[in-house]
């Protein structure tokens, strides 16, 4: 006989517990299908729109008349990324705070609206020129598609969010050649967790985007970085943990800053009495120089990356260049308009990288050859810092260069920036955004609707009876699996480590419950 609460979910989501393995690969089949096309495309036109907008800036160095023509181009953006922005909110920024809010049940998204408005408008304003990245918009991106998707097959609520999900993994690698790396940050970052039901459709799903990706884009790595790289002796691995902590200070100091931009633009909005939706105004006057002084250092950064090895630029080079990026970026960025920092904080990261590098090889610590390395570290510290997703961190830049031969001193550095951040008290960036952006988009229309989720048993919760959760009143364990077998639960149910347990709650207390029992 089922509880009042059971008897609230359909009778489907009961059926889901015995979802077949065949099942699963065959729906991470269509999700990476679709969503690699979708962000194939994407990242496709954002390549030709950018190599168009730099031949713009090359011409405006011999004919000035070209200004114009990029005004009004830049014009024409803002009012239509104005006008969609008005029409679909959830289209602003990265787009990742709001897939977790919806993975959370603390909002659900209209995927066809945020399909093609993000696709449209991000394209737009990636491809101008301004330093936006086009890894947020794709894991949203794949995340509408996984959505629409599941609304197509007619899937549970739960099984939606497992294609919610396995969307958001396949976009993000479909947008950087990383199917391991998008696994890792849904798991690290978004899903929280891992789960029979979730991690085969989203490997599956990131496996066939990728595959998707490298048919239209060829097989040489995104950062594709010298194979000659010189790796450092055992008695200079001190120089890692150095750089690990000074990579923690800076990307502690980098995720402040990004936080403190939306207060910084309504300041500044209400001073010249800008509409929010027209903040780009802004970003776009602020990018014209830089286009016309320094056109290598537009955009998210893929260009400078590759030049840092190459160019051989001076000390004093990378210092501007760090300091216009981190400026500049922060500035795109706080428009609103859609875009990610993924790849911005990777250009950053190779920068500070780069000028480490620079002054141990000034300081006699490490000799030329070794130096690249320094810029492989700066990226992946770095972002495993500001995002605290260090796992994510070191496999997502060692699938963009290509080289497994540098695991160990990621590792050091990667864990060391982590470390040094957890200890100044840094949030992860995406979390930050989240909680300063639900006051506003918290959407508690369905907050009163069911729904089941699956969720491993931790060591947290690992050798305690049922009754000893201390589980809010509306929430039910309907069933725990152990070592395959599935067992109705009471409250003398005692729960052992590797357990799976479903539980019935509400759709605005997924996130508490997963914090709750993770």
């Amino acid at each position: 006989m089922k509880s009042k609460i059971e008897r609230s979910i359909p009778e489907k989501e009961f059926h889901l517990v015995n979802s077949s393995l065949i099942s699963q690969v065959f729906r991470g089949i269509l999700v990476g299908l679709f969503v690699g096309g979708i962000v194939g495309l994407f990242r496709w036109l954002i390549e030709k729109g950018f190599h168009f907008i730099q031949n713009l800036y090359e011409i405006l160095h011999q004919d000035l008349n070209m200004l114009w023509f990029i005004l009004v181009l830049y014009l024409g953006i803002i009012l239509i990324a104005a006008y969609l922005m008005q029409s679909e909110k959830d289209i602003k920024g990265s787009g990742i705070p709001q897939v977790e809010a919806e993975l959370k049940g603390l909002m659900s998204l209209n995927w066809w609206s945020i399909l093609w408005k993000k696709f449209f408008v991000g394209f737009l304003a990636i491809s101008s020129g301004l330093m936006l990245g086009r890894e947020g918009p794709s894991i949203q991106l794949g995340a509408a598609g996984g959505k629409g998707l599941a609304k197509w097959l007619k899937l549970s609520p739960v099984e939606e969010r497992v294609l919610i999900a396995s969307g958001a993994a396949a976009g993000l690698a479909a947008a950087f050649n990383a199917p391991i790396a998008g696994l890792l940050f849904v798991v690290e970052e978004v899903y929280r967790h891992f789960s029979r039901l979730f991690w085969v459709s989203t490997l599956v799903a990131s496996l066939v985007s990728n595959f998707v990706s490298l048919a239209i884009f060829g097989l040489t790595p995104v950062l594709d970085m010298p194979d000659n790289i010189l790796q450092m002796e055992l008695h200079q691995y001190w120089i890692y943990l150095v750089m690990g902590i000074m990579l923690g200070v800076a990307g502690f100091m980098y995720e402040k800053v990004v936080s403190a931009m939306p207060v910084i633009y309504k300041r500044v909005g209400q001073f010249f009495k800008i509409p929010s939706s027209y903040y780009p105004i802004l970003a776009f006057l602020f990018i014209i120089p830089i286009g016309y002084f320094l056109p290598p250092i537009l955009g998210g950064g893929n260009q400078l990356i590759l030049s840092l090895n190459s160019q051989h630029y001076l000390l004093s080079t990378l210092v501007v260049f760090f300091v216009i990026r981190f400026i500049w970026s922060m500035i795109s960025y706080g428009s609103g308009l859609p875009g990610g920092i993924f790849l911005p904080i990777l250009a950053l990261g190779s920068v500070l990288g780069a000028i480490i590098g620079n002054i141990c090889v000034y300081l006699g610590l490490v000799n030329e050859q070794q130096f690249p390395i320094f810029i492989i570290l700066g990226m992946s510290g770095y972002f495993g810092a500001i995002s605290k997703a260090p796992l994510t961190a070191m496999i997502l830049v060692t699938e963009m260069v290509g080289d497994i031969r540098n695991l160990m001193p990621l590792g050091l550095v990667t864990l060391s920036a982590y470390i040094l951040m957890d200890l100044l008290g840094g949030a992860p960036v995406y979390e930050a955004m989240l909680e300063k952006m639900l006051p506003e988009t918290i959407d508690d229309g369905d907050g009163g609707e069911t729904t089941m989720i699956e969720i491993p048993v931790s060591e947290k919760i690992a050798n305690h009876q049922v009754r000893d959760l201390n589980l809010p009143p509306d929430v039910l364990i309907v069933m725990n699996v152990h070592k395959g077998k599935k067992k109705t639960v009471n409250g003398s149910s005692k729960l052992c480590l590797g357990d799976t347990i479903y539980l019935v709650v509400r759709n605005h207390e997924i996130g508490k419950i997963k914090d709750l029992l993770l």
